[in-house]
């Protein structure tokens, strides 16, 4: 075996196994960006209302989302974005949901293949220095 299929093998496993596990880690790491609040909301901040000086957060229609006294409660925000220029936009619930969920799946999946191209590099190093050339 030549040492640039070392090199190759052990990057091709290192994507199969990193690249098929970010199917799973994904989706899931995104909704743990979302339920910590502070960093969901810095996250959609960046994204809804870039380069704001403010963001003022409304919060309405506060109430249980079931009958169960014990149950969970929801509510709906809107975002006032203040800008340098002192314009204001205002974003709806919607828009802050839609955009946050996207930029907390984005940021895993970037961070995860980031991880990925790493591992693939260190990989095809030590598969290329593992495998022995043939002396012919």
């Amino acid at each position: 075996m030549k040492r640039w299929q070392g090199s190759c093998i052990g990057a091709f496993l290192v994507l199969l196994i990193c690249g098929s596990s970010l199917i799973f880690l994904v989706p899931v790491g995104g909704a743990m960006i979302i339920g910590v609040p502070p960093l969901f909301d810095k996250l959609t901040g960046w994204v809804v209302c870039p380069n704001a000086v403010s963001i003022s957060v409304d919060e309405y229609n506060s109430g249980p989302t079931t009958s169960d006294p014990n149950g969970t409660y929801g509510h709906q925000e809107e975002w006032i974005c203040t800008f340098r220029d002192v314009s204001q936009k205002v974003v709806p619930n919607e828009e802050i949901f839609l955009k946050g969920t996207g930029a907390s799946v984005t940021t895993v999946g970037i961070c995860g293949g980031a991880v990925t191209l790493v591992l693939m590099v260190a990989a095809a190093v030590i598969g290329g220095r593992l495998a022995k050339p043939k002396l012919v």
